[in-house]
């Protein structure tokens, strides 16, 4: 068997088996390789609070520096959001706010926006110690959430 036919067949099952353990771990979360933007998934099902429906959405995030250059994409709320931020804390536990990010007053909503602040750096050392969520005043404790990666 030829090394390229034998690299496609190790990649192809290396694809498989990302897939099967992605869906197997909850929400998927991926870097888009020619960015180095980092996409998580948002949803009520990552939320500690007791966050019901189908709101949804996407965190797309890029950190250089002390800047954190995001696109926060979310759709369904049950109300108009009313704040979003990072927080400290691993997956299935609430924490402290540490950055906050930009919302419109709506149910559903894109914005793409950069910040800079002094936790920025904390953040790219571990991002999988922090998560993002959206509040609204039906659920103020967060509607949805992602945790980073």
């Amino acid at each position: 068997m030829s090394t390229a036919r034998t690299l496609r067949i190790v990649g192809a099952g290396l694809v498989a088996a990302a897939a099967v353990t992605l869906s197997i771990a909850g929400p998927a979360q991926a870097v888009d390789p020619g960015s180095g933007t980092t996409v998580v998934a948002l949803n009520t099902g990552q939320e500690t609070t007791d966050a019901r429906g189908g709101a949804h959405g996407l965190f797309r995030y890029r950190i250089v520096g002390d800047q954190l250059c995001y696109t926060l994409d979310v759709s369904g709320l049950s109300a108009p959001a009313v704040a979003a931020h990072i927080h400290l804390a691993p997956r299935g536990v609430a924490g402290n706010v540490v950055i906050p990010l930009v919302v419109e007053s709506a149910t559903d909503f894109a914005v793409t926006t950069c910040v800079t602040d002094a936790d920025v750096p904390s953040v790219a050392e571990d991002p999988s110690q922090y998560y993002v969520n959206v509040h609204t005043s039906t659920y103020p404790g967060g509607e949805v959430r992602g945790q980073l990666h």
